[in-house]
C-alpha cells in the first residue's frame, strides 16, 4: 500500500510552497484518496501482464508525475502566497491612470499659521487641486495648472480670506504639486532595497525604500542631510497604497514628507473640480 509518508517525501522533494490550509489539505486528501484506491477490487481478476507494468519503474514515475500535477493544479487554484509585485508594470499602471484621489498628511512645518490635520489631493492629466482640513473643514485650497504652470491659493480662514496668484516658478520649490505619478518614477530611477510583503490598509502589499539622496529635488540651493523614502503597492491591482517621505535639509532646518495614503486609482475627475470661484470679499494679496 502507498502510505501517507510516500506522498509527504515526495511533496517535500518538490519544494512547493503554499498556504497553511492548503498545504494540510493536500497532505491529508492525497493518502487518502490513494488508501480508497487500494481498498477497491476490479470486478474482473487483473490479468499477471497488469501487475507487471504496475511494477515498472516508468510506470511508477508516470504515476508520481500525476500526482505532481494534481498538486500543482490545486495550489494555482487556491492562489499562492510567493505572488509578487512586478515594479516595471506598476510605472506603467501608474502612468495610465486616467485620475488620482488620495490624502496626505505632512510632516508639521513651523513657518506655518495653521497646520493641516490633513489633505485631499485630486489629480487629474494636467490640472492639480488640494484641499487642507483642519477639524474636517476646509480653511486652504491649492489650484495648480500643469499646463500653463499657474497656481492659486485660497485661504478661507475668516480672519484671512484671500487668494494669491503665481506660476510655478514664483512659487520656487512647490512640493505641494507633487504629482505621485512622478513620485513614483522617482522611487523606481534611484538606488532602492526591497522590503518584502506586509498588509497596509488591510490590502497585502510589497514595499521598497530608498535612502540615495537624489530621490530629493531640492537643488544645490538647499543640500540634502538624509532621505528616507518607501512605497507599498498592493500585490493584486498594482497600485500603490502608500508611500512615506522624510527628507532633510540645509543641516536640519527643513524637514519635509509625511505619509500619503487613502488612494484611489485610474479615476475619471469631472473638470468643474478645478474650476475656480472666489468669492467677491475675498481680497487679491498677489506680490
Amino acid at each position: 500500500m502507498r502510505t501517507a509518508d510516500n506522498i509527504n517525501d515526495l511533496i517535500k522533494k518538490l519544494k512547493l510552497k503554499a498556504s497553511g490550509d492548503l498545504d494540510k489539505r493536500v497532505h491529508d486528501d492525497i493518502p487518502k484518496a490513494l488508501a480508497e484506491s487500494d481498498k477497491k477490487e476490479s470486478a474482473v481478476t487483473q490479468p499477471k501482464i497488469g501487475r507487471t507494468i504496475m511494477k515498472s519503474p516508468i510506470t511508477k514515475l508516470a504515476a508520481a508525475a500525476v500526482i505532481i500535477v494534481a498538486i500543482l493544479i490545486v495550489i494555482n487554484q487556491f492562489g499562492s502566497s510567493t505572488t509578487s509585485v512586478v515594479w516595471a508594470e506598476v510605472a506603467q499602471k501608474v502612468q495610465a491612470s486616467r485620475g488620482v484621489i488620495f490624502r496626505s498628511k505632512d510632516i508639521d512645518q513651523d513657518w506655518r499659521d495653521v497646520e493641516p490635520d490633513y489633505t485631499m489631493n485630486y489629480f487629474s492629466s494636467t490640472q492639480a487641486r488640494h484641499d487642507s482640513y483642519k477639524e474636517d473643514k476646509i480653511f486652504k485650497t491649492i489650484y495648480a495648472d500643469f499646463n500653463t504652470k499657474n497656481v492659486i491659493l485660497v485661504d478661507h480662514l475668516p480672519s484671512h480670506k484671500s487668494y494669491i496668484k503665481m506660476t510655478f516658478e514664483e512659487m520656487g520649490q512647490v512640493d505641494f504639486v507633487t504629482n505621485p505619478k512622478s513620485m513614483v518614477q522617482r522611487f523606481l530611477s534611484c538606488e532602492h532595497r526591497k522590503l518584502g510583503q506586509k498588509t497596509v490598509e488591510g490590502v497585502l502589499c510589497e514595499g521598497i525604500e530608498t535612502t540615495d539622496p537624489e530621490f530629493d529635488e531640492s537643488g544645490p540651493e538647499y543640500p540634502t542631510d538624509s532621505v528616507m523614502a518607501r512605497i507599498w503597492v498592493s500585490v493584486k491591482t498594482g497600485y500603490p497604497v502608500q508611500l512615506e517621505t522624510k527628507i532633510v535639509r540645509d543641516n536640519g532646518k527643513i524637514q519635509i514628507g509625511g505619509v500619503w495614503d487613502h488612494f484611489q486609482w485610474d479615476v475619471e475627475l469631472d473638470e468643474s473640480m478645478f474650476e475656480l470661484e472666489i468669492p467677491a470679499e475675498y481680497i487679491d494679496i498677489s506680490p
